[in-house]
């Protein structure tokens, strides 16, 4: 019983439940922009899509944890175990290996377990597709999602080759959105399915750079650990410093985002709300010091909120659209 216990947990931590905003909040902004023009809310794809983002979610993250986890382990690296809990690549965008480190978990139990995921959301794709007729891209729109997933750490190993950025700018920042206004408006001809994502494409902009800029900004405190495994991300190939100095004009690019936005009949009232996520990036700009652990930390916990109050922000403007 405990065993299981301690299986359980240990899935919990590798998971990170709390990153799981990063999916699910972009794809109900997609449902709610769906809404705002003219597709009402069909409840029942939405709960079963939430369940699929969900599986996929923790597919993505735990395999990432494992396979970094398992390359520290294949290099013969100290964890620097303190107390029995590994502090080595234990940013929350990479993971922690806490689990890993105390046994309460195998590497090979928690693949099994991410794997599983992904078999118990194919079932709910081909329900999506075919019984409640969400339109011929769903499928697609799915498997591109485990691609993506897969596609990060195991396989084409993106993340290893200077791709992950990208890799994960499309999987997170626009496919979550896309996909989600995508099964809320009615099916039509392959083109029409196409031409219907220019909708979601556009009002995820603001997003996909904060998120393609996060992570950016996040392996800056892995950089070392990064080298070590040979992952040659973004961050390994520009530098530190370079790397930081993008900071700011990605900041500006995804501020200036929100432009289009105007021209898609919004009230001007709602875009209030975008104060708050900008306000949390302003204050990261404020003190930007990469320098210090510490200032990495408070650097990226704002950069953190700021991202995750761009989809509920857009979410409260679109919602306000349908109000007024």
């Amino acid at each position: 019983m405990n065993h299981a216990k301690d299986i359980l947990s240990g899935w919990m931590e590798l998971s990170g439940f709390p990153k799981f905003t990063t999916t699910m909040l972009p794809f109900l902004l997609g449902a709610v922009l769906a809404w705002a023009f003219g597709h009402p809310i069909d409840w029942i794809v939405l709960a079963i899509s939430l369940l699929a983002v969900f599986l996929l979610t923790d597919f993505c993250f735990v395999l990432n944890a494992c396979s970094v986890y398992a390359d520290l382990k294949q290099k013969g690296l100290d964890f620097g175990r303190v107390e029995g809990t590994s502090t080595l690549h234990s940013t929350a965008v990479s993971g922690r290996f806490n689990a890993l480190v105390k046994g309460h978990i195998s590497v090979k139990q928690a693949v099994t377990g991410a794997y599983l995921c992904v078999l118990a959301a194919l079932p709910l794709g081909v329900l999506l597709q075919f019984h409640f007729k969400t339109g011929v891209l769903t499928l697609p729109l799915g498997l591109l999602g485990i691609f993506i997933a897969y596609g990060y750490s195991m396989g084409l190993r993106f993340s290893y080759h200077g791709l992950g950025e990208i890799a994960l700018t499309t999987g997170v920042g626009w496919l979550t959105v896309s996909s989600g206004y995508y099964l809320q408006v009615p099916q039509g001809s392959l083109l029409h399915d196409f031409e219907q994502l220019w909708l979601p494409t556009v009002v995820a902009l603001p997003w996909m750079i904060d998120v393609f800029k996060l992570k950016l900004t996040r392996e800056i405190p892995d950089f070392e650990c990064d080298l070590a495994i040979n992952r040659r991300n973004l961050a390994i190939r520009l530098g530190k410093s370079v790397t930081a100095r993008l900071y700011l004009p990605l900041t500006v690019c995804s501020w200036l985002a929100f432009v289009p936005i105007l021209f898609l009949e919004v009230p001007y009232s709602g875009l209030v709300l975008l104060a708050f996520p900008m306000f949390f990036t302003a204050k990261s700009l404020r003190k930007f010091d990469w320098e210090t652990g510490e200032g990495l930390s408070a650097i990226t916990k704002n950069a953190f909120i700021g991202m995750i109050l761009i989809p509920v922000a857009l979410i409260g403007i679109f919602v306000i659209k349908m109000v007024v």
